[in-house]
C-alpha cells in the first residue's frame, strides 16, 4: 500500500511539473497584440495642476514607494538554508532549467520533507500515546486507599493480619502490618497520620534515628511487596514479618 501511495505521489508531482512547463510554453507562444495609436487630429495633451500633484504627494494613500523589508534572524536562517539546498542540487545535477521538472522537484522536496516529519511525529505520538499513560489512573491494590484511615482508626489490625494469614494472602498481611506500624507511630505521637501524606513527610516527623531507620526499611519492604507484581510466598512473609516486629518493639508502648 505504501509503495502504491509513493508511486501515485511521484506521478502526480511529475504530471504537475509537466503541466506547468506546457502552460508556460503556451503562454509564451501567444502572438503579441498590435499596439494602436490614436491618429485623430487636434489632440491636446492633458494639463495637470502642479498644486494638485503636490497635494497628492503629501497624501500617504498615494505613496507607492516600496520599502525594503528588514530581514530578521529567522528569514536570514531560512535564506541561508535555501542557498545551501540549491548549491547541493547544482553540485549534484549541475545547472538545470528554471521551469523544468527538476527545478519543480527541487522546490517541492523541502515541503515534502517537512510534511513527512510532521506525519512521523504524529504517528510516533499516536503510537507511544503518552497522553493515555499520563492520564491513566494507576491500578489500585486489593485494599483501597479510601479504607486505610478507617482500618487504622477503628479496626483490630492484629485480627486482620491473622485472617489474611489463614487465607494465605501474604501480600495482604504485609499490607495490614504496615498499617499497624502507622497506627502505633500515631498512638505514640511520633507521626501525625493523615490520609494524603507522603512517606517522606513521615520520615521528616520521626526524630528518633533508630525508629526512623527502621520505618524506612519497612516502608521500602512494603512498597516492594505490596506494589510488586509477583507472588509472595510464606517464606517471603516470614522475612518481612521479622522486620516489622523489630520496628514494632522499638516504638514506645501506649496505654489503651
Amino acid at each position: 500500500m505504501r509503495k502504491w501511495s509513493f508511486l501515485f505521489c511521484f506521478l502526480f508531482l511529475a504530471g504537475f511539473g509537466q503541466f506547468k512547463v506546457l502552460a508556460q510554453d503556451t503562454i509564451a507562444e501567444q502572438p503579441k497584440k498590435e499596439i494602436k495609436y490614436d491618429q485623430s487630429e487636434n489632440l491636446n495633451p492633458p494639463v495637470f495642476s502642479k498644486e494638485t500633484i503636490a497635494e497628492y504627494k503629501k497624501d500617504s494613500a498615494f505613496d507607492y514607494t516600496e520599502k525594503p523589508v528588514e530581514e530578521n534572524w529567522w528569514s536570514q536562517f531560512t535564506n541561508w538554508v535555501w542557498e545551501l539546498w540549491l548549491k547541493f542540487w547544482h553540485w549534484l545535477l549541475g545547472d538545470f532549467e528554471a521551469g523544468g521538472f527538476i527545478s519543480f522537484l527541487v522546490h517541492v522536496l523541502p515541503y515534502v520533507f517537512v510534511l513527512g516529519i510532521i506525519v512521523f511525529v504524529v504517528w510516533l505520538f499516536y503510537k507511544l500515546n503518552p497522553g493515555a499513560t499520563f492520564f491513566k489512573s494507576k491500578e489500585k491494590p486489593g485494599v483501597f486507599f479510601s479504607e486505610e484511615e478507617e482500618i487504622i482508626k477503628s479496626k483490630n489490625i492484629k485480627k486482620l493480619i491473622e485472617k489474611a494469614l489463614a487465607s494465605k494472602e501474604y501480600r495482604l498481611a504485609v499490607r495490614y502490618y504496615y498499617l499497624l506500624i502507622l497506627k502505633k507511630l500515631t498512638d505514640a505521637e511520633l507521626i501525625n497520620y493523615e490520609f494524603d501524606k507522603t512517606n517522606s513527610e513521615y520520615f521528616a516527623e520521626i526524630t528518633s534515628e533508630k525508629i526512623n531507620s527502621g520505618f524506612r526499611k519497612v516502608t521500602t519492604l512494603y512498597d516492594y511487596i505490596w506494589y510488586g507484581s509477583f507472588a509472595v510466598t510464606e517464606t517471603d512473609f516470614k522475612k518481612a514479618e521479622h522486620t516489622f516486629n523489630a520496628l514494632e518493639n522499638q516504638i514506645p508502648k501506649t496505654v489503651d
